[in-house]
């Protein structure tokens, strides 16, 4: 019996996806700086809450791009679309949004840069 409830709690295990992108200045043309980026999205931090009267709660990522990490605001979209969101007040903003198949998009603010590329996604 122990066995079985172990199993089950292993299969319970919230899904964890890790992104790993590689994107460009979408204005380049040729010798484009690359710009890797990495984050997580633990869908559990979605799940309803169990009682209607909790208050809401942020749903947070650990974003590296390049050599910068920080705090962000996970997104989980329908029709598998995820990202995340960073607002750093004056200093600007970063929205990164990735399709279901791993076409991916960050805007930087104020500088007002898109990069563009390609995620991978890992369970």
């Amino acid at each position: 019996m122990k066995l079985i409830a172990g199993l089950t709690c292993l299969l319970a295990t919230p899904a964890v996806a890790q992104f790993d992108c590689v994107l460009k200045d979408r204005s380049c043309v040729a010798n484009c700086a690359q710009t890797e980026v990495r984050f997580d999205i633990d869908e559990a931090q979605f799940a309803d809450p169990q009682d209607p009267n909790d208050p809401p709660r942020r749903q947070v990522t650990m974003v590296t791009q390049n050599n910068a990490t920080f705090a962000a605001t996970a997104i989980m979209m329908p029709h598998g679309v995820r990202g995340f969101h960073e607002d750093a007040g004056e200093l600007g903003s970063r929205l990164m949004i990735v399709q279901a198949d791993g076409a991916a998009r960050l805007t930087l603010q104020p500088d007002n840069v898109t990069l563009v590329g390609q995620c991978t996604q890992q369970r």
